[in-house]
């Protein structure tokens, strides 16, 4: 086994992301590493984002401009694994469940992705806008619009969906481009108290990083999915862009719940992982409220037309009646 051959053996399990990866913590003696077990590059079952040689070269250049990535140690390609550096137990989530104050936390983090804008990044990455991550915001319509509507999407739903985005971001000058982690959020991110300045932010799951629009990695971090940042705070943070970047912060978090609000309940039905659907409402309420900004107008106007309405709380009691409604191009 690959561990093996390098003189480690497993301790314990850290656990699996929603992705096809898996992590354990190993040990060689004193030494501590962590095990990644995913799927070898090229095979047929990797998915976008997921490839061990993207992991390897992005962790290579943040490391190289003064940031906290894993260091890897061993690496099997051909065989799916990698052994990186231990960054310890205690993620930006965990470390606010225990006290740290979270506008250090926070700014934090808005410090580290300064630190990346500001620099010329040399990796050829994927572009945001030709991406499945930009690509399927359309999932708020494929999954969440029949749930609560119980039926079938008529057949140019998708389209005008479309549309009315086209509109608003077409109103809009170009944002600031550059390199987006794209999962930058407080599990994604290892409170390291015992390091100095950027460094007490480890970075991880980085591998699906792109080039695109620079606010879409602080939307993700202050519109966390999966847990809500103080009103003060997050207030704090956004005081601190140009109003341009306010703007592309609105409709780049907005665009992100409804990709991931339709993406949760697909994982409940298709994938039976109903983990996920005790964020919905969260989900909901940033778009209830992202919907107020008059950036956004053309949208909460297509939205009313269609009698969508995120304050109301949806059925997701029994899923499986949302089989026979969704259209066979749902993504």
């Amino acid at each position: 086994m690959f561990i093996e051959r390098h003189g480690w053996a497993i301790e314990n399990s850290v656990g699996q992301d929603s992705s096809i990866r898996r992590y354990f913590r190993v040990q060689k003696g004193k030494s501590r590493a962590v095990l990644m077990e995913t799927v070898p590059d090229g095979s047929t079952h990797a998915t976008p984002g997921h490839s061990l040689g993207d992991f390897i070269r992005i962790a290579e250049w943040l490391r190289a401009i003064g940031l906290k990535a894993p260091e890897i140690y061993e690496e099997d390609r051909e065989g799916g694994y990698l052994l990186l550096e231990d960054l310890g137990q205690t993620c930006f989530r965990d470390a606010l469940d225990n006290g740290q104050p979270s506008e250090e936390l926070y700014q934090l983090g808005k410090d580290v992705l300064d630190h990346i804008a500001a620099q010329d990044c040399p990796l050829e990455l994927q572009d945001y806008y030709v991406s499945h991550v930009h690509r399927r915001h359309r999932r708020v319509v494929d999954w969440f619009m029949p749930l609560v509507r119980g039926r079938v999407n008529e057949v140019d739903l998708v389209e005008s969906y479309r549309h009315v985005w086209h509109e608003i971001e077409a109103a809009q000058p170009r944002p600031e481009f550059g390199f987006l982690h794209i999962d930058f959020h407080a599990q994604n991110l290892m409170w390291l108290p015992e390091e100095s300045g950027l460094q007490r932010c480890g970075i991880l799951d980085f591998q699906g990083a792109m080039i695109g629009p620079r606010p879409y990695d602080l939307a993700n971090l202050l519109e966390d999915a999966r847990c809500d940042v103080p009103t003060d705070v997050k207030a704090h943070i956004l005081s601190q862009l140009s109003d341009a970047e306010r703007i592309w912060f609105r409709i780049l978090a907005t665009q992100f719940h409804c990709r991931v609000i339709g993406q949760f309940i697909k994982q409940a039905v298709i994938d039976k992982n109903p983990a996920y659907l005790k964020h919905i409402m969260r989900l909901q309420n940033y778009l209830a409220e992202g919907l107020k900004d008059p950036v956004l107008a053309p949208l909460a106007n297509w939205f009313a037309q269609h009698n969508i309405d995120f304050t109301r709380v949806v059925p997701l009691e029994n899923l499986d009646i949302l089989r026979d409604l969704i259209a066979e191009d749902a993504q």
